[in-house]
């Protein structure tokens, strides 16, 4: 799998709910993957007090990217890709070119808690440039793919709002064969999408309210659906192993194939009632990281559900400067 900076100028930045400004970008004939995009992670190197570095747009960005003044280089934050409509496969207004639209979830814009993509999208202005890491247009691998249910028949998503793109991408590709479940957790009702959800897929919005912390609710309806009393429980979840990256990393990061965990181990997947309802269970759960690690003990260590049938990824950490 290859990864490549592309310069990407902005067609267009809109406010599409209350915590969600949707920016368009053009310039990207060239990028891919050439297949499914499901919840496909790009990185966006996003211009700092500096203006936008310099960059050749070689496989060695991320080496060339690291080697650019800490002060120069601006901001690298990793983003899940909403629409892609690759050129010549949309309407006539676009003038052939392939567009890119990424939906921002505004964590604290105008606060000092404000991440620095987040706050460079309410901003952005058409003639705006960014780079777009990302595949090539002929790259048909799906670098970045983390859904990944295998042979499962059925699936369980439940994310917050910052898991909200990937999560209606995966939707809007979802696989004819499968059903699932979707929880999403957002700021507020009125961020709810108005489209149409595929018939084999049943979404459950769980807009949140003032008395809870993030995540709660999430935990809760996991709770529920796993049959769990205690779902904060009173043991502490294994912290993941770190990497000194100049990008902030992920508080957990495990997928069929990956785990970030320092106990990378697999449950013996004992005969218990949940165990056994979701056999031929996948699950995908994104968001805040606490809330991704206590559902995690949930599954994992609580029902025994194997690992290997789950993705779990922290996306932010609730106390810390948001990442978008």
């Amino acid at each position: 799998m290859a990864f490549f900076p592309f310069l990407a100028t902005v067609k267009n930045s809109e406010r599409i709910s209350p915590n969600f400004q949707r920016v368009t970008f053009t310039g990207l004939d060239d990028m891919g993957p050439a297949g499914h995009i499901m919840d496909l992670r790009i990185k966006l190197v996003i211009p700092g007090d500096h203006g936008l570095p310099k960059m050749t747009g070689e496989e060695n960005w991320y080496d060339e990217w690291k080697a650019i003044d800490p002060d120069k280089r601006g901001s690298m934050r990793t983003y899940s890709i909403r629409e892609f409509r690759r050129a010549g496969e949309h309407d006539e207004d676009a003038n052939g070119e392939a567009e890119l639209d990424i939906d921002f979830a505004l964590h604290g814009v105008g606060t000092p808690d404000s991440g620095p993509a987040a706050t460079w999208a309410v901003e952005a202005q058409p003639g705006d440039q960014l780079y777009v890491v990302a595949p090539q247009k002929d790259d048909e691998s799906g670098p970045g793919i983390e859904f990944q249910p295998g042979e499962a028949t059925n699936v369980v998503i439940l994310g917050d709002e910052t898991a909200l793109p990937a999560m209606l991408r995966i939707a809007d590709e979802w696989p004819a064969e499968l059903t699932g479940t979707m929880y999403c957790e957002l700021v507020d009702s009125a961020d709810i999408p108005q489209i149409d959800f595929p018939a084999n897929l049943t979404v459950n919005w769980v807009p949140r309210t003032p008395e809870h912390a993030y995540g709660d609710l999430l935990v809760e309806s996991a709770a529920r659906l796993f049959e769990v009393e205690n779902p904060r429980g009173e043991c502490t979840p294994p912290e993941p192993s770190t990497s000194d990256d100049a990008e902030p990393a992920p508080l957990v990061w495990e997928t069929p194939a990956y785990s970030s965990f320092d106990d990378d181990t697999d449950a013996a997947e004992p005969a218990s009632t949940v165990a056994e309802r979701f056999a031929d269970t996948y699950f995908w759960i994104a968001g805040e990281a606490g809330m991704v690690t206590t559902i995690r003990r949930m599954l994992v260590k609580g029902a025994g559900i194997s690992r290997h049938r789950v993705s779990f990824m922290g996306y932010w950490k609730t106390g810390v400067k948001a990442l978008g």
